[in-house]
């Protein structure tokens, strides 16, 4: 994310350009002083779409300005072990996601406290998929709502069958207890905060298909996808099982492993390895091979 995307200054000039010649066009229809009050009312449009850019620039710079809490970077060094693996330049942009992150989106908690823990811990989960788009914006996300167990089908706490939900509005859910567990074991491959988020890049027209935005090839995705799927059923995948529900279920399950057990990914899943390296501008793997864990492994 960025204090004033490349792209935002042409958007929304095109977007106030609009504004004005609608005003214009509805006054010229309608005749008379009404030209007058559409080319006013056209204006205003345009005034007011240039000063909301205006204005986001300059809280994206105030909050940029100032330094990146320590308690924050303690918090993230100890307890996330991506955070850990980041080359230092991508490690300050995933700083400035995480407050940008933090100063525009949404998190409730329903039943439990939002601490500065849990704000950090939502801001990392996302910022983690997008960090090599310094462009993106989660546009899509409109709330993250903590829950204080794991839930039912219904939201109700009598169960446990899910510790994580994204709806095609744009909501995430999120088991407090579950987000925590995700980030006390960084190579299990499980990790609902990654999970979920996955979810929310495979949106698209109020659906879920398996096919995140933006991929290079969708063609290659769905080959690879459908190759990857049978292993698991033959149970020769490194993969979650849980991977076998969906084409919209092994992409989130893929995203988990490529962040959480990258050299696994790669030894045994190598195409799918490089895809998702290429989809995420980002070589976990390689990261972990300059730290020495490859001999461990």
């Amino acid at each position: 994310m960025k204090a004033q995307r490349p792209h935002d200054r042409w958007f929304f000039g095109s977007l106030a350009a609009l504004a004005l010649v609608t005003g214009l066009v509805v006054g010229a229809i309608v005749g008379g002083p009404a030209l007058y009050v559409g080319g006013g009312l056209g204006i205003g449009g345009a005034a007011s779409v240039a000063l909301a850019l205006r204005r986001r620039s300059q809280r994206r710079r105030a909050v940029l300005a100032s330094p990146f809490p320590q308690e924050w970077r303690t918090l993230l060094e100890k307890r996330y072990d991506h955070f850990d693996r980041l080359p230092a330049p991508l490690k300050a942009r995933f700083q400035d996601d995480v407050r940008i992150f933090l100063a525009e989106k949404r998190i409730t908690g329903v039943e439990v406290e939002v601490t500065e823990e849990l704000r950090v811990l939502v801001a990392a989960s996302a910022v983690t998929l997008s960090l090599g788009w310094p462009d993106y914006e989660w546009d899509q996300l409109t709330e993250v709502l903590l829950y204080p167990q794991d839930f039912g089908r219904d939201y109700s706490f009598e169960t446990a069958e899910l510790s994580g939900q994204t709806h095609a509005w744009g909501t995430v859910i999120l088991s407090v207890p579950t987000l925590r567990e995700s980030f006390a074991d960084p190579d299990d491959g499980f990790h609902v905060g990654l999970h979920e988020f996955a979810h929310l890049l495979d949106l698209e027209h109020t659906r879920f298909s398996g096919m995140p935005s933006g991929l290079r090839s969708e063609a290659e995705w769905l080959e690879l996808v459908e190759k990857e799927m049978d292993r698991l059923r033959r149970g020769k995948s490194a993969l979650d099982p849980y991977g076998d529900e969906s084409p919209a279920e092994f992409t989130a399950v893929a995203v988990e492993a490529f962040f959480e057990m990258p050299l696994l990914l790669r030894r045994r899943h190598q195409e799918l390895y490089e895809v998702l390296a290429d989809y995420f501008g980002q070589d976990p793997a390689a990261w972990d091979d300059e730290r020495g864990l490859w001999l461990a492994r």
